[in-house]
């Protein structure tokens, strides 16, 4: 058994949070752009301000440490440079140089040495004589640290990055809400709508009095609600014209197979003739359809009455047709043989039913391809000589006594269906029943016995209608028909009725002549 697959349920998002979603990766990517650019901006001018610092600082120095270098009063020097260290924090190293000389005259070092984060500037050490005249003495190499200037950024960023956020959040939410308003709400309402569409409420309708997309969108949807509004009106109104027309068909066609049940009915033994020769009868008739492809017969003739059930080929209208020829075939054919030999009146029935079919010879056409006939049962009844002849085509006579239940089967061919010319008919036997006492004989179609039920679908069968005659047969009739009813009810369930269903069980009043002691027996006949 194949695994059970559920449908995939798309989880539906809101085009307002997708909307808010975009605007706020924007934001941050251009907010983030922004801060990156001006803090490359900012930093580039505090290390410009550093650099015009560190010279300023470096000139001035200089032409403090002319004199003391030119008398090469490296005390003085050294003091110098030391409180210039103490003054300004950001500077890093100070060292002063002889001209011509690398080993420097005084230096002065703050801090951890950090080569990379220095920005160093060099400065002539220049002596002015009372004459004008001007001589380079040595040299000044003033090192300054760039964390300042990282800390200055920072610092100046901090307002920038303050009011760049709280403008785009407030550029966010204007947007946000401006196109929740424009767009978004117009979208829901237009999703509602197509909602109350979808449920039948066809009218439906969006305001469209707007010039932009979304009056086109909304005028569209009204156009299409109003297109479908009236085709549904027109199909509804179509619908239910058809749905009178068919009504009044079904009607006529049932009124013609409701009188054409009574036609049917008119066929089968009035109760009167039931009660005239049988001392007990029960007649379980049920067609699948109004009418049925079955019937029977029970008919006086001079020396008692015969008793039959066939099986026509179909059910509903078809079968009712097919019983009207075999009844009219059946009562021609005892009309014309009388009822002393079954067997050929099968016969007899079995050429005429063809010859009126047109099932004799080759198939010349397609029509030729139907072929249709049915299976008989039939019983000879002489209570005076206290014994029944019985000739059958498929369907078999049951007899329950004190004994238990006998079958005799019928012969195994149909009449009246196509066959090879070729071949010839084999004859249908007759079977002779001694009439006893408490004997109940049942003949039937196979509608009961190819019913469907219970709980794995299978046929009725032939035991449980002998389960049903062994234990209500040798009662009241009446009582084996309830039991029968309630064991197919039970067993069918809810499952359909496959075929036409027709029992006929009847038991014979013997006249006081043909009463002997003795069990019931059966033998055949030519």
């Amino acid at each position: 058994m194949a695994p059970q697959r559920h449908p995939v349920v798309k989880r539906r998002s809101s085009l307002l949070a997708r909307v808010a979603g975009a605007i706020l990766v924007t934001t941050a990517t251009i907010g983030a752009a922004a801060v990156l650019l001006s803090e490359r901006i900012v930093e580039g001018q505090r290390h410009q301000d550093l650099l015009r610092r560190a010279e300023l600082v470096a000139a001035t120095q200089a032409d403090a440490l002319s004199g003391p270098l030119w008398e090469l009063d490296t005390r003085s020097v050294q003091r110098m440079i030391d409180a210039l260290t103490a003054r300004d924090l950001a500077i890093r190293s100070i060292a002063v140089y002889e001209v011509g000389r690398d080993t420097p005259l005084a230096q002065a070092t703050a801090g951890a040495a950090d080569p990379a984060n220095r920005v160093a500037v060099e400065r002539p050490i220049v002596l002015h004589g009372r004459e004008g005249g001007v001589e380079t003495v040595g040299r000044l190499r003033v090192a300054y640290s760039t964390a300042e200037v990282r800390q200055a950024t920072l610092d100046a960023l901090v307002p920038v990055v303050g009011l760049l956020l709280l403008s785009l959040l407030g550029a966010m939410a204007a947007l946000g809400l401006t196109l929740n308003r424009i767009v978004l709400r117009p979208l829901r309402r237009l999703t509602q709508l197509a909602g109350v569409l979808a449920r039948g409420d066809y009218g439906a309708r969006m305001n469209a009095d707007r010039a932009d997309e979304i009056g086109v969108l909304a005028d569209g949807f009204n156009r299409m609600a109003g297109t479908v509004q009236d085709h549904t009106r027109t199909l509804e109104s179509r619908v239910q014209e058809r749905t009178e027309a068919l009504a009044a068909t079904n009607r006529a066609i049932m009124d013609s197979i409701n009188y054409a049940q009574l036609i049917q009915s008119s066929i089968l033994p009035a109760p009167e003739t039931l009660r005239a020769g049988l001392t007990e009868h029960f007649v379980l008739w049920r067609p699948r359809d109004v009418v049925s492809g079955d019937f029977y017969l029970c008919r006086e003739v001079a020396d008692g009455f015969v008793v039959a059930v066939a099986d026509c080929t179909g059910h509903g209208v078809p079968g009712a047709f097919m019983t009207m020829t075999a009844s009219a075939m059946l009562n021609n054919a005892l009309d014309l043989l009388g009822a002393d030999d079954p067997a050929a009146i099968l016969a007899v029935v079995d050429h005429k039913v063809r010859a009126a079919l047109h099932q004799e010879g080759d198939v010349r056409n397609l029509t030729d391809l139907f072929d249709n006939g049915l299976d008989l049962a039939l019983c000879h009844i002489r209570p005076a000589d206290g014994r029944l002849v019985y000739a059958g085509a498929r369907i078999p006579l049951l007899i329950a006594s004190r004994d238990g239940v006998t079958e005799l089967r019928g012969d195994r061919r149909s009449l009246g269906y196509r066959r090879d010319p070729a071949q010839a008919d084999a004859p249908f036997a007759n079977r002779t029943v001694t009439l006893r006492p408490g004997q109940t004989f049942l003949l039937g179609t196979d509608g009961l016995t190819d019913q469907s039920g219970g709980e794995r679908g299978r046929s009725f069968g032939k035991h449980r209608l002998r389960d049903a005659l062994l234990r209500c047969g040798d009662g009241p009739l009446d009582r084996l028909k309830m039991e029968l009813e309630d064991t197919l009810h039970r067993f069918q369930g809810e499952r359909e009725q496959r075929d036409d269903i027709t029992l006929f069980g009847f038991r014979v009043r013997l006249t006081d002549a043909a009463i002997l002691p003795g069990d019931g027996s059966a033998r055949r006949a030519a």
